[in-house]
C-alpha cells in the first residue's frame, strides 16, 4: 500500500485543469441554455401571439398602464362627494324622506283618531313641495253622523301635533249633507314642515 502523504498544493495542481474545465464547460452549458433554452421553456401565448420572458413584462407594464387609465375614466363617470350634482341627489333623497315622514305620520294621526275605523277619515289628494317645506292634504270626514266637523276639527289638532310640522292652516270647517242623508265634512289642511 502507498501510504505517501501529498500536500495540498500538489492536489491542487493536479486537480486544477479539470476543475478549470468542468468550470468552463458547465458555463458554456448555462450560457448556451439561457439563450436557447429558457427563452423556448418561457414563451407563453397570450391573446393567441407567443410572447417571451421580456415581453410578458412589457405587457404586464402596458397592462398596468390601461388599468390605471381605465380607473381613471371610471373615476371621472362616478360623481365626486363635492361635485354639485351629487349635493342636489342628496337633497332631493332627503326631501322625499321628508315627504315618506309627513306622510307615515298622518296616516298615524288617522289611526289614532278613530280606532278600528279606516272609512272615517279619507284623502283625496296630497301634495308636497320640498323646495318650500308645504304640504297639502285634500278629502273628507265621513260615516261618522253630524259629528264630522268635530272630527274634522280633530284631525287638524293631531296633524298640528306631529313633531316635524311647525304651522297648520285649514279650510273653514263645513258641514254638508249627502244624497243618501248622510253627514260629511271636506276639508283642506294646509301645512309648513321643518
Amino acid at each position: 500500500m502507498n501510504t505517501e502523504r501529498h500536500s495540498f498544493g500538489d492536489i491542487a495542481r493536479r486537480t486544477a485543469f479539470s476543475f478549470f474545465l468542468f468550470s468552463l464547460v458547465l458555463t458554456a452549458f448555462l450560457a448556451l441554455s439561457w439563450y436557447v433554452l429558457v427563452p423556448e421553456l418561457t414563451r407563453v401565448e397570450i391573446g393567441g401571439s407567443v410572447r417571451g420572458l421580456q415581453e410578458l413584462q412589457d405587457y404586464k407594464a402596458d397592462l398596468e398602464g390601461q388599468i390605471v387609465a381605465l380607473e381613471e375614466s371610471r373615476g371621472s363617470f362616478l360623481l365626486p362627494v363635492n361635485h354639485g350634482l351629487y349635493q342636489q341627489l342628496k337633497r332631493l333623497k332627503n326631501d322625499r324622506l321628508k315627504f315618506q315622514d309627513l306622510r307615515r305620520e298622518i296616516r298615524q294621526v288617522i289611526k289614532e283618531l278613530m280606532p278600528g275605523r279606516a272609512d272615517v277619515v279619507v284623502l283625496s289628494g296630497f301634495y308636497f313641495d320640498a323646495s318650500k317645506n308645504i304640504g297639502e292634504i285634500h278629502g273628507q270626514v265621513a260615516n261618522v253622523g253630524p259629528r264630522s266637523m268635530t272630527v274634522v276639527a280633530q284631525f287638524v289638532e293631531g296633524i298640528h301635533r306631529i313633531p316635524m310640522v311647525i304651522n297648520v292652516e285649514s279650510s273653514r270647517f263645513t258641514r254638508q249633507e249627502g244624497e243618501n242623508g248622510s253627514f260629511f265634512s271636506p276639508f283642506t289642511i294646509r301645512m309648513t314642515v321643518r
